[in-house]
């Protein structure tokens, strides 16, 4: 539900369900994949003749609800199985596109009820595995036809994991991966000489010792800074094994905290994919703003210190504003320094580049552009007058 401040800026009222409660970071996570899925898989659909999920720790873990709708491969089964009813009853696109998911889980309790989830989604063809997802991934990936569409979830409880062993899955050319890059834990135990060999798996090819060793060393850095570095080498590690165009990256923090749990690192090679990544990375942004406002909320009301004009004139945090709006303003930088360092770029090459740099979309990288266009900063040669954002065919130039 939403409504509108007096600021006119969109608040989104969000029922967290009761078995998401103590673990919100699951709901923001759940909330994004449910978005980016819908619309990915839908959209892919309308191209290949079949989608693969792959689902390499799948659990199910917790889940309360019947239809496993709180479960990441239960959001993904019925994304397949809306995606597929919707282009069998096309009246006239009509397409039979083939669903199937592979659902790895190592723990055998869990797998037993793993086992029999393929029979609540009949559309969709689904494979059980039990047995460690790194050992299975290139069995799975050499099962795979080559022209299907794969998108991969790989999100472990914890950071131990050998990336370079994801390559026969990850490096296919049809496919797309979120990974859930584990942070706060993996932050605690950079030091451990113990844990070397481990980081060298999670990081192939990266040298990470020197990057986090730079930060540490830099006395003007701080959190923020390594942070940022630790998560480069992540995102660097990603699109090395997997061969992907765009990386980009959500951050889900503690429950009504100002503190990174994880991060979900996206990797693809279509500018389609960073285009609808970027609006449910928004909207996830806004929900996990919007849960943290109402739980400070809750607090100081049971801490019998409640709001002057009640709870309803409470606003969610602006956080995710200000973060949204200084990823503007670099995004701005960055589009001045391609049209001075390469100028007569297409537009439709630059605006994928600024959505991997930046949390912008699309229409933000457009709004930005022409407010550039109209300061007379840059210029798009045959712009024609009233055309609010440049089209892809657009070549940019500095002035």
């Amino acid at each position: 539900m939403e409504r509108v401040t007096d600021t006119g800026c969109c608040m989104i009222e969000i029922d967290v369900p009761s078995h998401y409660v103590g673990r919100e970071q699951a709901f923001v996570k759940h909330h994004f994949l449910r978005s980016y899925l819908e619309r990915l898989v839908h959209k892919i659909a309308s191209v290949y003749d079949q989608v693969v999920y792959v689902d390499g720790y799948s659990g199910p873990w917790k889940s309360e609800d019947e239809a496993y709708a709180d479960t990441s491969f239960g959001i993904a089964l019925q994304s397949l199985t809306a995606a597929r009813k919707s282009w069998l009853e096309m009246p006239q696109r009509r397409r039979d596109v083939r669903m199937t998911a592979h659902l790895v889980e190592k723990q055998i309790g869990p797998f037993r009820e793993l086992s029999g989830i393929g029979a609540q989604f009949p559309q969709v063809t689904v494979h059980p595995h039990q047995g460690d997802f790194v050992c299975l991934a290139p069995t799975i990936a050499n099962s795979l036809p080559s022209r299907a569409f794969t998108f991969s979830l790989i999100d472990p409880k914890g950071f131990k994991i050998d990336l370079e062993a994801l390559r026969p899955l990850l490096s296919r050319p049809r496919s797309e991966v979120v990974f859930n890059f584990m942070f706060d834990f993996a932050n605690r135990f950079t030091v451990l000489p113990s844990l070397s060999n481990t980081y060298d798996r999670l990081f192939p090819g990266v040298d990470w010792r020197a990057r986090l060793a730079a930060v540490s060393d830099d006395p003007s850095a701080g959190p923020a800074e390594r942070k940022a570095a630790f998560l480069a080498c992540c995102k660097d590690a990603v699109r090395a094994v997997g061969g992907f165009t765009y990386v980009a990256d959500v951050d889900i923090r503690y429950p009504g905290k100002d503190r990174t749990y994880y991060f979900l690192v996206y990797g693809t090679r279509d500018a389609r994919g960073i285009e609808v990544f970027r609006d449910c990375q928004v909207k996830a942004l806004e929900a996990q703003s919007t849960i943290a406002g109402q739980m400070s909320i809750a607090k100081r009301e049971t801490a019998g210190q409640s709001s002057l004009f009640g709870t309803e004139w409470e606003k969610p945090s602006v956080s995710h504003r200000q973060f949204l709006g200084e990823e503007r303003a670099a995004a701005r930088s960055t589009l001045l320094e391609i049209a001075a360092n390469s100028p007569g770029t297409a537009w439709g090459s630059v605006w994928p580049r600024l959505l991997a740099a930046h949390a912008i979309r699309k229409t933000d990288a457009g709004a930005i552009a022409n407010s550039l266009r109209k300061e007379a900063a840059i210029e798009f040669p045959g712009w024609p007058s009233g055309k609010r954002v440049p089209s892809d065919e657009y070549r940019v130039y500095v002035v």
